[in-house]
């Protein structure tokens, strides 16, 4: 009986990745002209002055900087030129960084080459970045594209009966996470550490007898830009709902499993045909970023939400991300 059940959760985990897929893969505009800078001439990605990229920013959410010869190093070098404060990816996956510097996380095809869902980043928490950069060290052969949606043109084609729902109702995220798993992404090593952590994130949490960690955080599906005074539905409630079905408690009874889900603040679901009037939206309005070496992404985090393709599984893929906050 146990056999079957894992063969089952086994299959209807592959045909949920392989539906996703297909979804983040129909329909992409790849249409990015507006937001490209290309090389030209002698120019470096020096020669560009902090007011131009954040004018782009402001204008548009996205700035692309393609064709230049570039390194991990001058990736870092040139975005530490800017008045931002760089941030350490805490409180999400566990990956490695660059030379130590725990805001410079490098992203390869071991963190896995399945896709995933859009979202905004690190939305599960008070305190999060109001830019993403991201640098193409070895860009993938085939598929493995990140994708990008204007959360301000995904509100605004929203139904007004949804825009309403989400104004009138909050969502929450829970998780729980085993001692090893909470040490490790926060990067703490007690509950002394930890608990200043999650005061200043307001989220709120407790421990239990097995030493596992579960929390609560309350916000806002829809929040203001940074840049304007503008709605945007942005969040991590559809990558959870669409990524991460497996991990939600009610299939995992088992108390040392890491669980995770998202519901309105009282705990009712949110509609699936309210999940799926969204995505239609986002199938019709998402871009596509192919990525070319050396390629230097840089997105709006308040304003613009992002996905990946799926890649195939001997395809090397090899980012560098940081997150700051302006």
């Amino acid at each position: 009986m146990n056999i079957f059940n894992t063969k089952c959760k086994f299959l209807k985990a592959t045909l949920t990745a392989l539906l996703i897929s297909n979804f983040l893969s129909a329909q992409v505009v790849n249409d990015l002209e507006k937001f490209t800078i290309e090389a030209s001439g002698e120019k470096s990605i020096y020669d560009f002055s902090t007011d131009e990229i954040y004018e782009q920013l402001k204008e548009t959410g996205i700035v692309l900087l393609r064709g230049f010869d570039v390194s991990t190093r001058d990736f870092i070098t040139f975005s530490n030129q800017f008045l931002d404060t760089f941030l350490p990816y805490q409180g999400g996956s566990i990956r490695p960084n660059i030379d130590g510097d725990p805001t410079a996380i490098i992203i390869t095809e071991k963190d896995g080459n399945h896709p995933v869902y859009f979202h905004g980043e690190q939305y599960y928490q008070k305190i999060r970045a109001t830019t993403f950069w991201m640098y193409a060290f070895v860009p993938p052969v085939a598929d493995g594209a990140t994708l990008l949606c204007d959360g301000r043109e995904l509100y605004a084609r929203l139904p007004e009966e949804i825009k309403q729902l989400f104004m009138d109702k909050k969502i929450k995220y829970c998780r729980r996470l085993p001692l090893a798993k909470w040490q490790k992404i926060y990067q703490v090593t007690s509950e002394e550490e930890l608990e200043p952590i999650l005061n200043k994130q307001l989220i709120n949490y407790f421990i239990d007898e097995d030493s596992n960690l579960h929390t609560t955080y309350i916000t806002q599906a829809i929040q203001q830009e940074k840049w304007a005074n503008s709605p945007i539905f942005i969040n991590n409630a559809l990558e959870i709902l669409e990524d991460m079905q497996e991990m939600h408690p009610k299939h995992n009874p088992e108390k040392t499993k890491e669980t995770i889900c998202v519901t309105f603040e009282d705990d009712t679901e949110i509609p699936r045909e309210v999940i799926e009037q969204i995505q239609q939206i986002i199938t019709e309005i998402k871009m596509a970023v192919r990525w070319q070496k050396n390629d230097i992404l840089i997105f709006d985090n308040t304003r613009i939400l992002h996905a990946r393709e799926g890649f195939p599984e001997d395809s090397r893929r090899e980012l560098v991300s940081r997150l700051s906050i302006y």
